[in-house]
């Protein structure tokens, strides 16, 4: 099992980037909101990965974090989940907000990711929800305390503008621990202003 890779990105396309390991070009495929930030910046990247070795291939899912890889590795255990599902669910939504909502057991909130309807939604909170709670290297007790309903809100409104939603929670999130901004007009200019930022990088 390669359970982990550094070295140089020497090119990157649609959900994979090539990785330089002493010489060795490995193909990984990853989430977009890993490739956008790896790419933006020179140098080695260590990435933390799992192999699925199957009878006509060898592939390679990396992760910036070791969460997602926690997140990946429970998702693909789950009935009609395979790596691609489970890759596009964590290019959507942080691995923290994915454990907070099945732990919730919150349908709504899954069933708005891509490639999820309402059976899918039940299945992964049925068969993750015990396993996710307090056994991966999560800090959900970190999140920032606003209102589920006004960061729901704010995500949707930068969703609408065009930006990634996975990206989005993301800038909700940092805003609220930098500034404790928690009123929605406040907390919306604050995080688009922050996604600007980041593009500018």
């Amino acid at each position: 099992m390669i359970s982990q890779l550094c070295g140089e990105i020497v090119a990157s396309g649609d959900g994979f980037v090539v990785l330089d390991v002493g010489g060795v070009g490995y193909r990984v495929n990853m989430t977009a909101t890993d490739i956008i930030s790896l790419t933006g910046s020179p140098g080695k990247k260590r990435l933390h990965t799992h192999l699925i070795v199957r009878e006509d291939a060898l592939a390679l899912y990396g992760f910036s974090d070791i969460s997602d890889l926690s997140v990946f590795s429970l998702l693909i255990t789950v009935n009609r989940v395979g790596p691609q599902l489970a890759l596009s669910i964590l290019s959507q939504i942080p691995a923290r907000e994915f454990v907070q909502a099945v732990t919730s057991e919150d349908e709504k909130r899954l069933t708005r990711l891509s490639g999820i309807g309402p059976r899918n939604a039940k299945r992964l909170i049925l068969e993750l929800k015990d396993r996710l709670t307090g056994h991966l290297p999560i800090d959900t007790a970190g999140s920032p305390s606003v209102p589920g309903t006004v960061r729901e809100d704010v995500t949707g409104a930068l969703v609408a503008l065009g930006f990634p939603s996975r990206e989005s929670y993301d800038a909700v999130d940092e805003t609220c621990r930098r500034t404790g901004q928690v009123d929605t007009q406040g907390l919306l200019k604050a995080s688009l202003q922050l996604l600007k930022e980041r593009k500018k990088i």
